[in-house]
This record gives structure tokens, C-alpha cells and sequence, in this order.
């Protein structure tokens, strides 16, 4: 688990820190406060910035992250892929670096950084010039190394996002036809970096196709009846579900999700009962693949009944101490927040910790995005005085 968390020059969050995490956290804040940069960020540093997640990230947002050519077969560097990634939406020219992990170790952070690398021999007398591979420069020493130079020279120019962590590297081209590495197995980067287990849960529902993958993965386990217990949250006389060919060519899915009730001859569509049961079958599969990890929830109440939140977050509580998962979640809700500090306090063993995100007032850092912080005892101080803490 995380015990802190900071992050540094990635997109809005120019220097933020949250002094303290709890195994549950719940992540309050006005919109475009960055609740759900805070979760992108977790998303990249669980994911060691593997090129496909940064891919994926890059287009949910529309923003550039594969070159793209001119007629004359060179990259268009009017913006350079993954330069939205960076705080002021520029990529730095000195040693500044997206930074993500635990505010006490910098060793176990990840850091990606814009850098330039010149593949190149000697010249004609024998000079050696950025010659090693890993002899990586900020954009403005690359500038200061070209000026001196003349066109011969020059080898070949790569321009990288290096990520580090570990103490190890790795490049990231962006100045390739096809950015490298994309299609190496996710395997690849957790070997070197270290493995972490993320689950990601959009605002929306996700499709019945990837919900039928993750019940495949678990059916038959111990896991199957966490899922279970989650479903009863919504609906108690649950008994089983089942998910089946789709033969209708009317629906893309191939899958359809049913549900057996008592006293009904027959299985109902898990659709028909509402988004609610797809939402906390989708909590519960989720977490359950999270093993070990981090369970990342956009807008939890989605979906969800105010009357049932607090059964939730009880459950979440304990599966995800029984399972070893870290919880962050944000909310616009208040029903959310009070039913999560309900569970909060009176939780003896699993520290639940809530933080509102905010743009500081202080003269020293004015504007940037902050967090405070509500643990356990601020938390029940707060309830006592009545006061909101959205």
C-alpha cells in the first residue's frame, strides 16, 4: 500500500502531496479539482507508464500520442505525443519530470521525463558526441550540443520519454513511425519496474462482454461468492447468475447476463433489473482482479441508491483488507461522503481516510491544486461540529 502520495508536474497537479492514505480512500472535490487526475495518475504509476496504457489514457482525452507525418516522410513536431501529460501542457526544456509514488522515496516513484539522445559514433576526428545509448539530454542541452555541431555531424536524433524507476530506465520513442515497445507483452514492463495490480472503474457502465471475462476468471473460486455477496447488497434474494451466448444479431454483445430469482420458472436479463446491478457486479469483479493492488472507482455512487451506499462501503471495507487492495474513490455526492464516514469511524481495524482536493489560497503556492486531509479522528470531529467537508 501506499502509506503517501505525490505527484509532480502531471497535467494540473503541479506539486501536490497527500500526507497520508488509509487502505480506503474517498477523494471529495468541485469538478476539475483533478479527483480524477489523482486516479490517472495511480492508473500510470501502477502501470510503470506501459506505452499502451499511455495510449489509451491519451486518446480518452483526444490528445496526441503517435507521431504524425509530413508529405516529405517527417514527424509533425508542432506537438510531440504525450506532451498534454505535462503540467502547462508543454514539454519541459530543462530536468523537470512527471513524478508519481510515495512522498518519502523517491526510488520507488516512477518519473517520466522529455529527453533527446544522438546515436552517434565519432566524427571525423575522432570525437565521440552523445555517443553512448543511455547518454539522455534535456531539450535545452540537446539545443546547446547542436549549435556547435554541423550537419554532418549528427547521427541518428531520438527523442524519448524515459521512464525510471527502481533505479532502472527505459526510453519511450517518441519520434518513430510507431512508437516502440507498444507491442511488447505488459510482462515486460513489470519484470523491470516491479508489478503492481490496478482495476480501473470508469463513470460508466462498463460492457457485459469484459463482465463475462472477469466471471470467467473467478467462477467456481472462493471469489465467485464475493461477487455474490455484493449482488445481494442490491437485491437479497439473489441466487445466481449466468452469462450466455448472445443469438440476437439486434444487441453487439455477445454476451447476455442473467439472473435466477425464486419462484420465477426462469433466469431474468441482469439488464432489467437496473444499472444498480450491473454497477455492483462490476465493484465486485473489479476488486476481485485487484488482488494485491489498487482498486481505482470514478464517481462510486453511479448507479448506486443513497439507501444502500453504506452497505457498500462496509463491504468494500472488508473485502478489500481481506484481499490486500488499496481503494481510491471519488464522489460528487454527499450521501457518499456521509455513508463513507459512517464506516470510517466505526471501523476499528481499517483506516479509512477522506481527501478533499482544492485550489490552495496561500500566497506562497496560490492556485495549485492541494489536498486536505480527514482521517479517522478529523473525520468524527467533523460530524460532531456538523460541518461539510465537500
Amino acid at each position: 500500500m501506499l502509506n503517501s502520495l505525490e505527484i509532480k508536474n502531471f497535467r494540473a497537479l503541479e506539486d501536490f502531496k497527500v500526507a497520508k492514505l488509509g487502505r480506503v480512500n474517498l477523494i471529495v472535490g468541485k469538478n476539475n479539482s483533478g479527483k480524477s487526475t489523482v486516479l490517472e495518475a495511480l492508473r500510470i504509476y501502477a502501470g510503470n507508464a506501459y506505452p499502451k496504457l499511455l495510449e489509451s489514457i491519451a486518446a480518452s482525452h483526444d490528445e496526441k500520442y503517435k507521431p504524425e507525418f509530413t508529405i516529405l516522410d517527417e514527424p509533425d513536431t508542432s506537438i510531440v505525443p504525450f506532451e498534454d501529460l505535462f503540467t502547462g501542457r508543454q514539454l519541459p526544456d530543462d530536468e523537470t519530470e512527471i513524478i508519481i509514488g510515495e512522498s518519502t522515496s523517491s526510488d520507488q516513484a516512477l518519473h517520466l521525463c522529455h529527453r533527446f539522445n544522438v546515436e552517434h559514433v565519432a566524427d571525423a576526428k575522432g570525437i565521440i558526441h552523445l555517443s553512448k545509448s543511455d547518454n539522455y539530454v534535456t531539450k535545452s542541452s540537446f539545443i546547446n550540443w547542436a549549435n556547435k555541431q554541423s550537419s554532418d555531424d549528427y547521427g541518428r536524433i531520438r527523442e524519448v520519454l524515459l521512464v525510471k524507476k527502481n533505479n532502472r530506465s527505459f526510453p519511450i520513442y517518441l519520434n518513430s513511425r510507431v512508437i516502440e515497445l507498444t507491442s511488447l507483452n505488459i510482462s515486460f514492463f513489470s519484470k523491470k519496474f516491479g508489478a503492481t495490480k490496478c482495476s480501473f472503474i470508469p463513470t460508466q457502465l462498463v460492457s457485459i462482454d469484459e463482465l463475462a471475462q472477469e466471471w470467467s476468471n473467478i467462477v467456481g473460486t472462493e471469489y465467485e461468492d464475493v461477487a455474490k455477496q455484493a449482488l445481494r447488497i442490491i437485491l437479497p434474494e439473489f441466487q445466481e447468475i449466468y452469462f450466455v451466448p448472445n443469438t440476437s444479431s439486434a444487441n453487439e454483445s455477445k454476451h447476455i447476463a442473467k439472473v435466477k430469482l425464486p419462484n420465477l420458472p426462469r433466469p431474468v436479463p441482469l439488464k432489467s433489473l437496473g444499472d444498480g446491478m450491473i454497477r455492483i457486479l462490476q465493484l465486485a469483479l473489479k476488486l476481485v482482479s485487484a488482488q494485491g493492488g489498487f482498486l481505482l472507482i470514478d464517481e462510486l455512487e453511479n448507479g448506486l441508491h443513497y439507501s444502500i451506499q453504506e452497505k457498500i462501503w462496509a463491504w468494500l471495507f472488508e473485502v478489500s483488507e481481506r484481499l490486500d487492495i488499496q481503494v481510491f474513490a471519488t464522489t460528487h455526492s454527499w450521501d457518499c461522503i456521509e455513508n463513507f464516514t459512517k464506516v470510517a469511524i466505526a471501523n476499528e481495524t481499517i483506516e479509512g481516510v477522506l481527501f478533499r482536493m482544492g485550489k490552495s489560497a496561500k500566497t506562497s503556492n496560490r492556485g495549485q491544486i492541494i489536498a486536505t486531509v480527514f482521517d479517522k479522528d478529523s473525520l468524527y470531529r467533523m460530524t460532531q461540529a456538523d460541518i461539510e467537508i465537500r
